[in-house]
């Protein structure tokens, strides 16, 4: 199911934050991205963290760049073709002017020209394709470099068991948050009992602060079951702003991928992977499951879409864990004369 996102005014008041962010499932991208014998490859146009983008492959890897040739300006992604002879080979071509740049994002080709021009450049995004998505590192700052790695979260015994993708008018952090907001899940889930934030801890960042960029919580809570009431817990793995991966155990291990792409400062793309381990009670409950986590997205919907920030909070005692959350969320918040020492 797609919801479509309405314009609001702002509710949120934070830049886009930086991080890794899905471009896409790969099997979701054209199938001709790449160039082969005289068949030039296709260029994939998308909107993300604000900007326009694209997406090519030049036989190596995907990469990642601004959307307008630094030329004149044209929009790479239309009209704009990846090179497939030799000399160029995997070159992104202008529309406009044909002129040629490598993954780098230097210039290798103007025609009618016996040089090249050093001052025309993309802006490049990192990229990694992991766990079926391709991934791009955004940073307002074109010259900080990734400062933290996803690592596979999807083993290969896992099976796939379902997968959605919606666009919300809300922000990642207002909708991260419902992981650890316990008592909404009562109050617009129905379930049936208040659940509890066991823990809640970041990993060390890479220069040895405390708070670091990767985040695991594990929850504790009751479930509905035709067996009646049953505990059950989720652990749920956080990689920055973009990605986490819920792991949940009840009768069976279910696991969900989840990726957050903010469009602009304003709206979200997100898209869910599901998953289970293979054993035949897991493949039975996972029908149900996906079913369930759709169904629970699709009610926070509204909530998020009208609802707007509370910098202080009225907090009720046993919501210490949204203070805990926020606190590590503002390090992803880039600002005016915000230093980085590559690390988080």
């Amino acid at each position: 199911m797609s919801i479509d996102a309405s314009t609001n005014a702002v509710r949120f008041p934070k830049p886009i934050p930086f991080g890794w962010y899905s471009a896409g499932r790969v099997v979701d991208l054209p199938w001709d991205l790449i160039a082969t014998g005289d068949q030039a490859g296709a260029v994939f146009s998308f909107q993300a963290c604000g900007q326009e983008l694209v997406a090519w492959h030049d036989g190596a890897q995907f990469r990642v760049a601004d959307a307008f040739c630094p030329h004149l300006g044209a929009h790479l992604g239309v009209g704009g073709r990846v090179d497939a002879t030799p000399e160029h080979a995997g070159c992104i071509v202008c529309p406009f002017h044909e002129w040629k740049f490598d993954g780098t994002g230097a210039n290798t080709f103007i025609p009618f020209a016996e040089r090249t021009n050093a001052k025309a450049k993309l802006r490049m995004y990192p990229t990694t394709e992991i766990d079926g998505h391709l991934r791009f590192w955004y940073h307002p700052d074109p010259a900080v470099e990734p400062m933290w790695e996803i690592p596979t979260l999807i083993d290969d015994a896992m099976v796939p068991c379902g997968a959605a993708e919606w666009t919300v008018a809300s922000y990642w952090q207002e909708m991260a948050e419902n992981s650890i907001d316990m008592a909404h899940f009562v109050s617009i889930h129905g379930s049936p009992g208040l659940g509890e934030v066991r823990s809640a801890v970041a990993e060390p960042a890479a220069d040895g602060s405390a708070n670091g960029p990767i985040r695991h919580v594990v929850n504790k809570t009751v479930y509905e079951t035709p067996k009646g009431l049953e505990a059950g817990e989720l652990n749920v793995d956080m990689y920055g702003p973009g990605t986490s991966v819920t792991t949940f155990a009840l009768f069976g291990t279910i696991k969900l991928l989840s990726t957050t792409t903010p469009i602009d400062n304003g709206h979200c793309t997100i898209r869910m992977n599901f998953f289970h381990d293979g054993e035949e009670l897991s493949a039975a409950i996972a029908p149900a499951f996906v079913k369930e986590v759709k169904r629970q997205f699709e009610q926070d919907v509204p909530i998020w879409e009208n609802k707007r920030f509370v910098a202080s909070p009225a907090l009720a005692p046993y919501e210490k864990p949204i203070t805990e959350f926020r606190a590590w969320a503002t390090q992803f918040y880039a600002t005016p004369g915000h230093t980085v020492s590559g690390t988080v």
